[in-house]
Order: C-alpha cells, then structure tokens, then sequence
C-alpha cells in the first residue's frame, strides 16, 4: 500500500491503513512531511501496528522551489520543534533546491487599499508580460473572507482573477485561493496577500500553553505550504502590522 502525504492523517485513516494492508515485508511505504502538518495531529505510528523505526530516509532535493524560495519558506519554522511519525526530531538541515530564481520581497503597505492598488499592479503585470501562462499566477490568502475580498478588490482595479474553491485550475485566468486549499498544487508566480497580525484561529487556543503552541507551529507550517507553493517568483505582502509568523528575514 502507498500512502502519500502521510503527515496529515488521523488515527483513524492509521487503523484503516492497517487493516488493509497485512503486516509483512514492504507491506506499507509512506511519503510524509512534518514540516506541512497542517490537519493531522503528532502521533507515533508503531502505537497503530506500523513499524518504520530504522526504516526510514529523509529526501534532501526539491526539484520544484528555487534555493531563495525554499530559504524563506524554512525560515518561518526556524527554531520550531517538528516531529515525524516515528517520534523523532525533524530538521531541514542538508536540504537544497536544484533550481535558483530571485529573491522573494515583502512588502509594507499603510492601508488595505494600498496593498490591493499593488497586488493588482502586480498581478497584471505578470499577466500581461506574457512569459508566464495567466493560471500559473496565483494570490495566496489565509480565508476565504480575503479570498473573496482579493477578488473583487483586484477586479474593481481592472484585474480579473478567479476564487479556486474545488477542482483543477482553468486556463485563462490567474487563481486567487486559501493556503489550505494550495496544499498539493505549484504556480510559477506566488503572490502571499494580507499576512498582516495573527490568524484569528490562534485565539481560540489562548487558555492552554501547549495547545496554543500546537496552533501555532500549524499556522508556520501553513505558511511554509504556502510560500513553497511558488516555482519561480514570490512576493509577500502585508498592510500595517506584520504577523509574527513571518520569518525574521522578513
């Protein structure tokens, strides 16, 4: 049996993985990344009868994301203890990109509106450049609220772009869509909108330690899903506060 991103199930899609599959010799293979739990929770898979100690290996190449991309994705979990599922410590040291591309660049703005007059400034120049195909252009937002706002902003500002809820990508048009619902898919130009203060999901998990450090180590995975979504260029934006998440180089 293949199980692919593995670092998002639940203890129950374990115990239905084990039952399926019939322990034996090379009865299970499993592709995980710690570093993109963002719905599965930290569990130990031999507590579910599957057994990878002294199995395992780590893929150090991304073939996908440019070094300087890569760079800022891993910055946001500088510092944070990630663990995979066979409890051990997980680290993104030796991890190298077999592409390179520009640096990312983030950018402050005083206001809402001044960030959407850029985004759609943006947005329609990689558009309309021509080197780039228009839905390989995506606006990475954290909900659907601002998803939505994005596109009417940009819209009013003469810049069409399409909310991406369900399905594959269309022709035509660049994508506006939440990190959680990029998870799995690439775009050569990545534009991060509104990482401004903190998610408002954090709130919810200020009356334990632990359960808001949880939380918190999601919302930096979710970034990093987010930035890596991007292959060639990325750019990251904010109006007045800048959320905490954001890496130190930001």
């Amino acid at each position: 049996m293949l199980v692919d991103e593995g670092q998002d199930f639940k203890p129950c899609h374990w115990q239905l993985v084990r039952a399926l599959a019939a322990e034996a010799p090379n009865d299970i293979f499993i592709a995980e990344d710690a570093h993109q739990r963002i719905y599965g929770q930290k569990l130990m898979l031999s507590a579910y009868g599957i057994r990878t100690q002294g199995r395992s290996r780590g893929l150090k190449l991304n073939y996908r994301t440019t070094a300087q991309n890569l760079a800022w994705a891993v910055g946001g979990l500088t510092g944070q203890e990630v663990v995979d599922s066979d409890g051990d410590a997980e680290t993104m040291a030796g991890y190298l990109s077999a592409r390179t591309g520009p640096k990312p660049e983030v950018r402050s703005f005083p206001t809402l509106s001044a960030e959407l007059d850029f985004a759609a400034d943006l947005v329609g120049s990689w558009v309309s450049g021509g080197e780039v195909a228009p839905e390989t252009v995506a606006v990475l937002v954290r909900d659907r609220v601002t998803r939505d706002r994005v596109v009417a902003g940009l819209g009013e500002r003469g810049v069409e772009v399409r909310a991406l809820e369900a399905g594959a990508v269309k022709p035509g048009y660049p994508v506006a869509l939440t990190m959680h619902r990029a998870k799995g898919t690439e775009f050569a130009r990545v534009l991060l909108f509104g990482l401004s203060k903190e998610p408002m999901g954090l709130k919810a998990y200020d009356y334990d330690d632990e359960e808001f450090s949880e939380a918190q180590l999601r919302e930096r995975s979710l970034l990093y899903v987010a930035a890596s979504r991007a292959r060639d260029e990325l750019v990251v934006t904010y109006s007045g506060t800048p959320s905490s998440l954001l890496p130190a180089s930001a």
